[in-house]
């Protein structure tokens, strides 16, 4: 497989990582479109193609990720 279609996602998935982003970036006052809100982004991309396919399941791996408390 390439690289590109590794990084591929479908729009059901592209719905989840984003639903948790709004979610986190909700919760934790960071703008999506700031370098922050990107950064978290390209973390919970990481997690999702890990094996976190769920947005509850993102956000408690962000919670570890991040030393926060659940959002």
């Amino acid at each position: 497989m390439s690289f590109l279609s590794d990084m591929a996602l479908t729009q059901g998935e592209i719905a989840i990582v984003y639903g948790a982003l709004e979610d986190w970036c909700k919760k934790t006052n960071v703008q999506i479109d700031s370098p922050d809100g990107r950064d978290v982004a390209t973390v919970m991309l990481g997690l999702y193609k890990t094996g976190q396919t769920t947005k509850p399941a993102i956000l408690q791996a962000m919670q570890k990720v991040t030393g926060l408390e659940q959002v």
